[in-house]
Order: C-alpha cells, then sequence, then structure tokens
C-alpha cells in the first residue's frame, strides 16, 4: 500500500471509506496504543490533562509531531475540541478519541470498524441534494437527474454539470416576472451558476429564488432563506463602466453588492442574520441602520441595530470547504448546525450550561463520529427513533 497521510486516512476512515487494507491499519495503530496500558478502559472518567496526555501518545505514533505541539497550549476560560492549525484536523484528536475509549479488549477492535460503518446508514452525513421549482410550480429533483440539459424552453437551457452544478444557458431572451427556485433540504447542499453568471453555494435547508432575466439597467435581485455564499458576477450597466447592482433580500436584511464575493447566514433558527464579507464591498441594510463593510468584516442583526465585528472569513464558510468550523461557540449552535446537516431533531435534558467550543471536523463523518466527540469531552447523548419523523438526539451533561 502506498505511504498515507495520517489526516486523510483518518477521515476516510470517519466516513466509512476505508478499505480493508486501511481498517487494518488503523486497528493495528489502535493495538500498537492500548497494548500497554493498563487503564484502557478508565474512558470518560479520565481527567483532562489524562485526555491530553493520551492524544499527545496517538500523535506521537502517527508521527504527527509538529501538530502535536497544539495540544499544549493552555486556554483556560474554555473547554475545547483540540486546537488546530491549517494542517491538522480534528479528525485525528477525534479518532484518538475513539481509538482510546470505546472498544474494551483489543478483541473487539474487528467489531468497532464494522459497528461505524452500520451507524452510518442511519445517521449518514448530508451531500448534493436540491428541488429545482420552475415559475409553473413543476419540480425537478436534482439529486435524481442525471447530467446534462435537464430544460429546455423558449431560448432557455438549464443543465447539470457532472459535478453536480446547476448552470442556466440563456440565448437573447427576456422573460420578465419568471421565477425560479431551487431549495437544499436539511442533509443537502448545491451550487447553482445563475443566469447572470454569479455563482452561488447553498448550504442545507435553504432556498433561493431568482429571476430567469434580470434587469440590466438597474439592478438584479434575489432571495434567500437559510444560508448561501455568493461569487457576485460583474456586469455593467453602460459604456461608462457603471456596475448593475446585485441585491440580496432575507427577512431582516437587504445585501447590496457590485461584485464581490460575501456570505449570508439567514436562519429563522438562528438569533441574528449575519453577512461576512469575504472581497470586495457590500451595503448591509437593517431597519435601524445601514453599515458598508469591508473584507472580514460581518454585520450582525435585522430587526434590531446592525453591529459590526471583525471575524475569521475561514470560520464562516468553513461548511462551504467541507467542515465544521468551530471558534468559541456554544454548544447549542453547534447543535443547530448537526440538526440542519444530519437532519434530526435535537432536545436538550436538563440546563446545558454556556461552554464554548473550538476545533474542526470535516462534514463528510457521519453523524455518529460527530457526536463521539461530544462525548469525549464529557457532553452525553443518546438517539431516539422517531415514528413517521426524523431521529431525535437528546443532548445533557
Amino acid at each position: 500500500m502506498a505511504k498515507l497521510d495520517a489526516k486523510e486516512l483518518l477521515i476516510k476512515y470517519l466516513s466509512g471509506e476505508c478499505t480493508e487494507e486501511e481498517q487494518a491499519l488503523l486497528a493495528q495503530w489502535h493495538l500498537n496504543s492500548t497494548a500497554d496500558r493498563e487503564d484502557q478502559m478508565v474512558g470518560f472518567d479520565l481527567t483532562e490533562q489524562e485526555r491530553r496526555n493520551d492524544l499527545d501518545e496517538v500523535w506521537s505514533r502517527l508521527q504527527l509531531d509538529e501538530e502535536k505541539a497544539l495540544f499544549k497550549e493552555e486556554r483556560p476560560r474554555r473547554l475545547l475540541w483540540p486546537s488546530i492549525a491549517a494542517a491538522a484536523s480534528i479528525a485525528i484528536a477525534l479518532t484518538a478519541g475513539i481509538l482510546f475509549y470505546t472498544s474494551k479488549s483489543a478483541k473487539e477492535d474487528k467489531g468497532l470498524l464494522t459497528q461505524r460503518q452500520t451507524q452510518q446508514q442511519h445517521l449518514p452525513a448530508g451531500g448534493n441534494n436540491a428541488v429545482l421549482t420552475l415559475d409553473d410550480g413543476t419540480q425537478i429533483s436534482l439529486s435524481d437527474a442525471k447530467k446534462g440539459t435537464l430544460v429546455t424552453e423558449s431560448g432557455i437551457s438549464i443543465s447539470k454539470t457532472k459535478e453536480g452544478q446547476l448552470v442556466y444557458h440563456l440565448s437573447n431572451i427576456n422573460k420578465p416576472n419568471t421565477y425560479n427556485t431551487i431549495s437544499t433540504p436539511n442533509g443537502g447542499q448545491y451550487q447553482v451558476v445563475l443566469p447572470d453568471g454569479t455563482k452561488v453555494w447553498l448550504n442545507a435547508a435553504s432556498s433561493l429564488r431568482f429571476p430567469l432575466t434580470f434587469d440590466h439597467l438597474s439592478e438584479r435581485k434575489v432571495e434567500l432563506k437559510g444560508e448561501a455564499y455568493f461569487e457576485v458576477a460583474k456586469q455593467l450597466k453602460n459604456k461608462k463602466g457603471e456596475r448593475v447592482p446585485f441585491i440580496v433580500l432575507t427577512e431582516k436584511q437587504e445585501v447590496e453588492v457590485l461584485g464581490t464575493h460575501f456570505n449570508i447566514n439567514a436562519y429563522k433558527d438562528e438569533p441574528a442574520v449575519k453577512t461576512t464579507l469575504m472581497e470586495g464591498s457590500v451595503k448591509v441594510a437593517g431597519q435601524k441602520n445601514t453599515l458598508v463593510l469591508k473584507p472580514g468584516e460581518q454585520a450582525t442583526g435585522g430587526h434590531d441595530r446592525l453591529s459590526l465585528s471583525k471575524v475569521d472569513t475561514e470560520d464562516v464558510i468553513s461548511w462551504k470547504t467541507g467542515y465544521f468550523r468551530f471558534n468559541d461557540t456554544d454548544l447549542k449552535t453547534i447543535m443547530r448546525q448537526a440538526s440542519r446537516w444530519y437532519d434530526v431533531d435535537v432536545v436538550y435534558a436538563g440546563e446545558i450550561p454556556p461552554i464554548l467550543f473550538s476545533g474542526e471536523v470535516s462534514r463528510k463523518v457521519d453523524a455518529m463520529a460527530f457526536l463521539e466527540m461530544l462525548r469525549y469531552l464529557n457532553i452525553k447523548f443518546k438517539i431516539e427513533k422517531q415514528t413517521n419523523t426524523r431521529n431525535r438526539i437528546v443532548v445533557s451533561l
């Protein structure tokens, strides 16, 4: 077997994509790391320092000395997932927790891999899944549709690329007041190239309504529910070089841009709408004030007064690049994201203290792997199967 990158191998393991040979390698790592341990199964009763020592040991065995140093950082005010840098992944720390604390003997190692693959069937990660609703109400399931042309009508061609992207092609038509809507369910995401060339990535449980023909002389306007990342195509309205503004309407904000990259989080179950700028310039209008953002800034609010803050844009768009990434994030915010991506309901047993978490995990992993990370930090959970509805996760401390 060719030499594997440890991070990639562990993510493949958590995603259920390991070959038998790769699974055997992981099992051997586990055996080597636990062979001399007398306290294999103290499990979740270990102190945080003991857990850190265990994780350091796994890191060393995987020859990740550079990343291992990250676990030595002192962060007294927060209970953290292991800290990360650009080259590190929480998947490694998560796997360390699973390998150390989920089997009572070497005899169960083989069953561990089989069990995780079975669990994936019940709570899988999300993926490319969306529905396109045409102006006449016709609905097309984009996850079921084959690549190629989906619709051709009156100079409009809508196609699906081999990468799963929805693309519009227009031939000098003018169809005012004709709209399409692309919607993703819980556990879904999708990318669409709008008729003007603007690229949009939709997160789970989101929808975008847009016209087939934009008014190229005044403005381009779309309506968003949920979360989306935009790369707006620049468009000129005259020979003087004036640009046609692109406007995104949400329930609580109106965002106007000329050509830029930005993210809008406008879920109804989030406490506030957040617009974050990566490149260019945007104007965000709330009900009480208006802000002009610079790259790296975020406007928060809507019905109340908008506030401005500096943020790590990589945290904001981590969903687009295939990760959950948290930085001093409370548990309920984390579980709202998990609920949308894994299509589960989340309820809490008792009061949840204001503990903050930081870390990163691939969105390819199943819900059980995601939850094991929380259990490793003494967050308890159980999954309840509901009749005629989606599963429910009960969270407690």
